[in-house]
């Protein structure tokens, strides 16, 4: 039987951090699904774009793969790292300075930092999903509703000054 008296200190260690941030997981998750559905959408407009004059199946293949870089891709995985990383920050203080959970199911309501920058970086994300999508498809109904969500929240800001 594994316990975790039998391992090193440093797997110790790791264990507890990795038990203490257990309940972000659900969090965790969206933000790399939303980032994942990003990069995807961005990548395909990328490869339309390219192929977009070209003739001849091989051809606009190999001119669409050739818009996935590894520079474009490390910015998205620079994006997860400091997205998950800030998340964590966040957490760290919500639970230690400022005495929440922020993402206990029964406290959703719970004024928490952590509550709002996932809220923040989903609204980011689904905006630049929205965005892709739009120029994917012709369809400016996805920029229509971004615009509109962005009236609303400045109108909502308005209000609260």
């Amino acid at each position: 039987m594994l316990s975790i008296g039998n391992l090193s200190i440093i797997s110790q260690l790791f264990a507890i951090f990795i038990a203490f941030l257990a309940p972000m997981a659900n969090v965790i998750h969206v933000v790399v699904f939303l980032l994942i559905i990003d990069a995807i959408t961005s990548i395909y407009y990328q490869m339309k774009l390219a192929t977009k004059d070209v003739r001849g199946f091989f051809n606009s293949m190999m001119k669409a793969f050739k818009v996935v870089e590894s520079g474009k891709l490390r910015k998205t995985l620079e994006k997860l790292f400091f997205y998950i990383l800030i998340l964590i920050t966040f957490y760290v203080f919500d639970f230690f300075i400022l005495k929440v959970i922020p993402v206990a199911e029964n406290m959703i309501s719970t004024f928490s930092i952590t509550n709002i920058a996932t809220v923040l970086i989903g609204i980011v994300e689904m905006t630049s999903i929205a965005s892709n999508v739009s120029k994917i498809t012709g369809n400016p109904i996805f920029n229509k509703i971004v615009s509109i969500f962005k009236r609303k929240a400045e109108q909502k800001m308005e209000i609260e000054e």
